[in-house]
């Protein structure tokens, strides 16, 4: 039998069949909103801000994760207010009730037309920024970051930049702002002191022990300054082992002495850096001024001035700054000029004095000695400039000069004659000497053994190893080497032992004195007998009287030289002067 349908029934199935699609549509249109809703909220807890929504009457909407988890929050119900979002803040709470109070109505009341941003501090040490964003439903938007690291990293590079990384004293940047703070705050008649401060035998730790040494070495140097100043005086380092220390409301001078003295003797006191004990010292310069005529250059200029002065008077020691400091500075670094102009306008020459064999009268030799002829103030000796060329890095290069010059000059001497020649200890710094004293005999065709080089004990005592293994170099290309000024500097006996000098140079000191002084008299016996003992020539320099000359005579010294024979001459009267030297002399008494 066959079914039949009504109009009826067609039209209930019709109805049925677009409900049940329209449910399936908006099944899958609740389930799409669902999962936009789902990416939403994802999005915006992981963002890397806090996020809050609040409506026109401020009532909480929504948060993200991220704004939970900054105020430690487990959740933040829609609805409350912000003063009832933070009021339960674990992180907020852990100030006392004021601080408290105030972060939250900072927070509340960031407000304005077109936005705000405010910085809080948390009472766990965390620094977050809050900015508010208005919505166009007079809602608005808070927006907040934990930018605890970003400010930490500025904080220390800002610290970099005006501290020292080593020992974490001000360095000269800070020490200038403190300067001008100073300034600013200064009270009439206020007075204060810059100390320029330069360790004495720091620079043989670091050659000997290491940087390493050298390093913990002036953090500890830093850790005594800083215990014998008061709080509002300031310890800074200026690079390497220079320290500069501002004085601040200094009474009298006499203050400013019994600190310095104490620097002095604190630092002079032993360290014990990694197992090594450590014997230092410090030079100190002083700059006293009345502080509103402060200009921080001039003042830090002054204080080294003062710290030159004071090395160069015996390191130990504290000077005060004068003007003739000044004036001097100005005379030196204008001297330094005019000495690298005449380095370059070949305004160097050499001069000869020649040195005698005591017991034939005969020259043996001469000694090179640097004569600089200026333009203006005429013919400067060694003495007025060649400590100011070891001082600026040209020795070396004057000293090159001489050494060519004297072999190019001595070749056209007798075959007999030697031509002795002056080396600076910084000669031996970098290591190439020997190679340019064997270019210098290959350039001028001299004999090896016509050449004698001159160094001081103090070259010795530079470093040791090196200076040695230079000179056994020298020795072996046939060169004469000899030991000037015997006597004055240290451990003489210990150096003769340690090489075989060709000669010994009796300094002109004990020659000045001999026949007014035993203890000179003493002293050149002892060194004569102790070369002829070690069959090593002896020469005395200085020699200006014949009763000297006896004296010496007297004391088997070998040979001489000095006024008494000739002073210092230029290359045309060397040979003159070896012919007349080869006619019969009259002899000593």
């Amino acid at each position: 039998m066959s079914e039949t349908y009504t109009e009826t029934d067609v039209d209930r199935r019709r109805t049925d069949h677009a409900n049940r699609l329209m449910a399936t549509e908006l099944e899958a249109a609740l389930s799409e909103s669902a999962l936009q809703n789902l990416r939403f909220k994802a999005a915006l807890d992981n963002m890397n801000q806090g996020l809050a929504l609040f409506d026109v009457f401020g009532r909480l909407v929504l948060t993200n994760q991220r704004f939970l988890d900054i105020y430690c929050l487990d959740d933040a119900p829609p609805g409350n207010t912000v003063d009832q979002v933070l009021g339960r803040s674990p992180c907020l709470l852990l100030g006392t009730a004021v601080e408290h109070c105030r972060l939250i109505n900072e927070y509340r009341d960031v407000t304005s037309v077109g936005g705000a941003k405010i910085e809080q501090r948390l009472p766990d040490g965390r620094t977050i920024t809050i900015e508010r964003t208005r919505l166009a439903d007079g809602g608005f938007l808070d927006t907040v970051a934990d930018v605890t690291e970003a400010r930490n990293a500025s904080a220390q590079i800002a610290h970099l930049a005006r501290h020292d990384a080593l020992t974490n004293l001000p360095n000269r940047t800070l020490l200038h702002e403190r300067l001008a703070e100073m300034v600013r705050n200064a009270r009439r008649g206020d007075r204060c002191a810059m100390l320029g401060l330069d360790l004495d035998r720091f620079k043989l730790v670091n050659d000997t022990l290491g940087h390493p040494v050298g390093d913990a070495l002036l953090v500890a140097v830093a850790e005594r300054l800083v215990k014998l100043v008061r709080p509002h005086d300031v310890v800074a380092r200026l690079g390497g082992d220079e320290f500069s220390i501002l004085v601040q409301h200094v009474t009298s001078d006499d203050m400013v002495e019994q600190l310095s003295q104490r620097i002095i003797d604190t630092l002079t006191q032993p360290f014990e850096i990694a197992g090594n004990h450590i014997q230092i010292g410090a030079s100190i310069g002083i700059a006293l001024v009345e502080v509103d005529t402060i200009d921080p250059d001039t003042l830090l200029r002054d204080a080294d001035l003062a710290l030159y002065r004071a090395k160069r008077g015996g390191r130990g020691s504290y000077r005060f700054y004068t003007p003739d400091m000044h004036v001097f500075a100005t005379r030196r670094r204008q001297l330094e000029i005019e000495l690298r102009q005449a380095l370059s306008s070949n305004q160097f020459e050499v001069h000869y004095q020649p040195q005698v064999d005591i017991t034939t009268h005969t020259v043996i030799g001469f000694e090179a000695l640097a004569r600089w002829y200026h333009p203006e103030r005429g013919v400067v000796p060694p003495g007025d400039f060649i400590g100011v060329c070891e001082e600026i890095g040209l020795i070396g290069a004057v000293g090159e000069l001489v050494l060519k010059q004297s072999c190019r000059d001595a070749a056209l001497w007798p075959k007999s004659i030697k031509i002795a020649v002056n080396l600076s200890p910084l000669q031996f710094k970098s290591g190439t000497l020997p190679a340019i004293v064997s270019q210098a005999l290959s350039e001028s065709g001299l004999d090896p053994k016509r050449l004698e080089l001159e160094i001081t004990e103090g070259a010795m005592l530079e470093d040791t190893a090196s200076v040695i293994e230079q000179l056994q170099r020298l020795k072996e290309q046939g060169v004469l080497i000899s030991l000037d000024d015997f006597g004055t500097g240290y451990s003489s006996l210990s150096h003769i032992r340690n090489f075989p000098f060709d000669r010994v140079k009796i300094d002109q000191s004990f020659v000045r004195d001999l026949g007014t002084n035993n203890d000179s008299l003493a002293i050149v016996r002892a060194v004569t007998g102790l070369c002829g003992s070690l069959g090593i020539m002896s020469i005395a320099e200085g020699v200006e009287t014949l009763d000297q000359l006896n004296i010496l005579i007297a004391e088997k010294c070998d040979s001489a030289q000095g006024y008494f024979y000739s002073r210092p001459v230029p290359l045309a009267e060397t040979l003159p002067f070896i012919s007349r030297m080869l006619e019969p002399q009259p002899k000593a008494a």
